[in-house]
């Protein structure tokens, strides 16, 4: 083997193994458009690399992706939901607002609710202190549309 090939052989083959480690799934989330509001305003995205199903439940990060800011300057929020696939009824475990697109910018004031704020990580992972009232989900919403989409996986 040349001694040049020989020299950058393991420079490349770490190369290799940081960009595979960094395109695995717990890398990077896949962000996936799963509805759009009728007034398309709304984009809701569902990361469907860490989705996880439990029985009738479907555990997802979600990003509801505004097209103007809300009144407190929210374009953008993340959450950790679980919907219940025969209950049609959801809960957030986590919730954080942002004030740029794809949960990205600053972090906004949390709007009140019981609801922890969003970590770095897209492990899904619950504490009980983070637990939200289920709420019904209505038929013919975007929160329709996002439950029938999760809840096939």
């Amino acid at each position: 083997m040349p001694y040049a090939t020989q020299r950058f052989r393991p420079a490349f083959i770490r190369l290799m193994l940081v960009v595979g480690l960094a395109c695995s799934s717990h890398a990077y989330a896949e962000w996936e458009v799963q509805t759009i509001s009728a007034d398309k305003k709304v984009v809701i995205y569902a990361d469907t690399a860490s989705l996880k199903r439990e029985g009738d439940f479907v555990f997802a990060w979600i990003i509801y992706n505004r097209s103007t800011a809300a009144p407190d300057g929210a374009i953008s929020s993340k959450a950790l939901n679980q919907y219940d696939c025969t209950q049609y009824r959801a809960r957030a475990w986590q919730q954080s607002f942002f004030d740029a697109p794809m949960g990205t910018g600053r972090r906004l004031p949390p709007r009140g609710r019981s609801t922890c704020e969003t970590g770095e990580s897209l492990d899904i992972t619950m504490q009980s202190q983070c637990e939200s009232p289920w709420l019904p989900i209505q038929r013919g919403t975007t929160g329709e549309d996002l439950l029938r989409a999760l809840c096939v996986f």
